[in-house]
């Protein structure tokens, strides 16, 4: 639930002043003569709202209260407002498709072993193949979640998930172009007949993830400074308040906030960047749209952002052309990594270009390239060698 100050309150062409309160799905809109007044009856209803929940979760038992209907609680009381919409589907879809008979059971009675067998046992509804390990973990975790919000609420004094085990993830090196490959690609990328495909050409040289790139506007361009300002991400996901809209298109906050950043170009990128902007300029106005700077660097055939899911599909017409195979756009990410370690550029500074968190995510990644990385920077210090 947000805060009363994270509301925005308008004012009416009649003078009066409105702001509309989602909760549950329902809306609930608040009418003022002053933005003040407005406000007080906002606050009003959010704390009423909110002592609901709070009554709402305290007439819950452990005795009584299966895992289903607890962890469909949580997930409306706690999770709704706060986390991203494709988070809160992949809540509910664990609630709907995973939980199984395990979520008939009453919390008090669910024990450790009982959870150990049950992610164990799980299987692809729609395939009969079982989990990854990773699915097996995203599940673990929103049941050990569901039960630390029990803990919360005093309904139980332990969580029974610690303690389970699951199968280890298996780390496959990330897979990254060759560099005849690479060259290849960005030949495709130049000679496509789609203009956008030069987000192929500024992705292996710059390695923002996809998300980040088709939400790039003009804006975000510095081309005095040579710089690209990341700060969202375009996704497709669940809207958590429209059941009508089975999915939505959106400008979301990007990963993390270490993923808020600037990328730096060099000067042969910022001039082919330059003249891919003029020629975007003449599409729209042969197709009768005006430029802005608030336009998206990739578009559709109207203006608008760029689809996620077509522009893979454009993507990967791309890579049948350059006969590439088993390469993901993230895949220019990596891509975009092995060059610079290769370059010798160091691991902290490639960090910082990528948004990772912490230089030791972007080392794990890339471990397999390290040794040879390692090589390379030794060598700067040979000269200090006296036999």
């Amino acid at each position: 639930m947000k805060n009363p100050s994270q509301y925005h309150i308008q004012k009416r062409k009649d003078g009066r002043y409105t702001v509309t309160v989602m909760h549950k799905g329902k809306r609930q809109t608040v009418y003022g003569r002053t933005k003040k007044e407005t406000l007080e009856k906002l606050t009003k209803v959010v704390k009423e709202i909110q002592y609901a929940k709070i009554h709402n979760l305290q007439n819950f038992s452990a005795s009584s209260t299966t895992l289903s209907d607890w962890a469909t609680e949580c997930v409306e009381t706690y999770s709704k407002e706060y986390v991203r919409g494709s988070t809160y589907y992949g809540y509910k879809n664990i609630i709907n498709r995973h939980l199984g008979e395990l979520g008939n059971k009453r919390l008090a009675d669910i024990t450790n072993l009982m959870i150990q067998s049950h992610l164990l046992s799980l299987r692809n509804p729609d395939t009969g193949e079982k989990l990854s390990p990773k699915m097996l973990t995203s599940i673990r975790n929103f049941i050990s979640l569901v039960f630390n919000y029990a803990i919360q609420n005093r309904m139980l004094n332990y969580n029974p998930v610690q303690g389970v085990k699951l199968p280890k993830q298996s780390r496959h090196p990330a897979r990254a172009l060759t560099v005849t490959e690479q060259k290849r690609l960005e030949t495709a990328a130049r000679e496509s007949e789609r203009l956008l495909m030069f987000a192929v050409i500024l992705d292996l040289y710059t390695g923002i993830r996809k998300g980040e790139l088709l939400a790039l506007q003009w804006k975000d361009i510095d081309f005095k400074k040579g710089c690209i300002s990341v700060s969202k991400q375009l996704t497709r996901h669940h809207s958590k308040y429209d059941s009508s809209h089975p999915s939505i298109l959106d400008i979301a906050p990007p990963k993390t906030e270490a993923s808020i950043r600037k990328v730096y170009i060099f000067d042969a990128l910022k001039t082919e960047l330059q003249a891919y902007k003029e020629k975007a300029i003449s599409w729209k106005e042969e197709h009768g749209y005006q430029h802005s700077e608030d336009d998206f660097l990739f578009f559709s055939r109207k203006n608008t952002p760029i689809e996620p899911r077509r522009f893979y599909q454009y993507y990967r017409e791309l890579l049948d052309v350059a006969d590439i195979e088993d390469a993901t756009f993230h895949t220019l990410r990596h891509t975009f990594t092995t060059r610079c370690l290769e370059a010798g550029i160091d691991i902290v500074t490639v960090s910082k270009l990528l948004g990772h968190a912490d230089s030791k995510v972007t080392a794990n990644t890339y471990s397999h390239l390290l040794p040879e990385y390692q090589k390379k920077e030794i060598r700067k210090i040979s000269k200090l060698f006296r036999a």
